[in-house]
């Protein structure tokens, strides 16, 4: 048996340091002194002072996971890696999942469903791209699945004609062929399926400007001529771009 000898408040409010024997022991929360009626004088055996410490190593758990809570959702994935490596045992990892659990506060379906509006409002992504970082924050399959299926498809097509109207401007320099496949690219990468993407593309009503074409092929030839000694090669490099063989023949005749 272990006498309380000495319980000590610490600076932070609600935490206190209790002595056994006249040697410092473990802290406590003001609830688990409450609970245990902790006090000097108070006796305790082994398994009392470990059922406290346990009590107190999860209550120290579970604050540091409402902590990791306060910025932003998680998944019940992340949670538990980040308990883990703050080096909480099994048992302890478990018993604070379950009390998050019925407390509403870990719930992968919810995190998805919040995660999934947040990309659409505040992205470009589309749902293969959305998907993968669903699966690198530990959200299950079949929720992931599930949810993706409940998406918007007019929320989806409006973000991506707004993409792709961006990417129409910012390769405006670039020949009408080359634009479209970078285009195409773009949208692609951002996980959009090919129907959404041609849809996008449609709405846009892109057609080739042949005064500009023509403009964005001179200024190409003024930039890169100096680079080819061989017109044959000027020409294939031109094509490379999208230009047409017919249009670069006119530039380069200086029609």
């Amino acid at each position: 048996m272990a006498k309380v000898t000495k319980i000590q408040a610490q600076k932070r409010k609600g935490r206190y340091n209790v002595y056994l024997d006249g040697e410092y022991s473990f802290p406590v929360s003001e609830t688990t002194l409450v609970d245990y009626r902790l006090m000097n004088g108070l006796e305790l055996d082994d398994a009392q002072i470990k059922e406290i410490k346990s009590r107190e190593n999860i209550n120290k758990a579970y604050g540091d996971a409402v902590n990791y809570l306060s910025y932003e959702l998680r998944t019940e994935k992340e949670m538990r890696d980040y308990l883990y490596k703050k080096e909480y045992s099994s048992p302890v990892v478990f018993s604070v999942m379950e009390r998050l659990q019925k407390l509403n506060y870990m719930d992968d379906n919810a995190y998805a469903v919040s995660f999934i509006n947040t990309q659409l409002n505040t992205t470009a992504n589309g749902p293969k791209v959305i998907r993968q970082k669903m699966i690198q924050k530990g959200v299950p399959a079949t929720i992931i699945e599930d949810k993706l299926s409940e998406i918007d498809q007019d929320k989806l097509l409006e973000n991506a004609t707004v993409f792709a109207g961006k990417q129409v401007r910012k390769q405006r320099h670039k020949s009408f062929q080359q634009m479209m496949t970078k285009l195409k690219q773009g949208l692609y990468q951002k996980g959009y399926s090919g129907e959404i993407i041609s849809q996008a593309i449609d709405d846009l009503e892109l057609e080739r400007d042949d005064e500009s074409e023509t403009e964005n092929l001179q200024l190409l030839v003024e930039k890169v001529k100096h680079r080819y000694n061989n017109p044959a090669k000027l020409i294939n490099y031109l094509m490379t771009k999208g230009y047409r063989y017919d249009a670069i023949k006119k530039v380069l005749k200086g029609e």
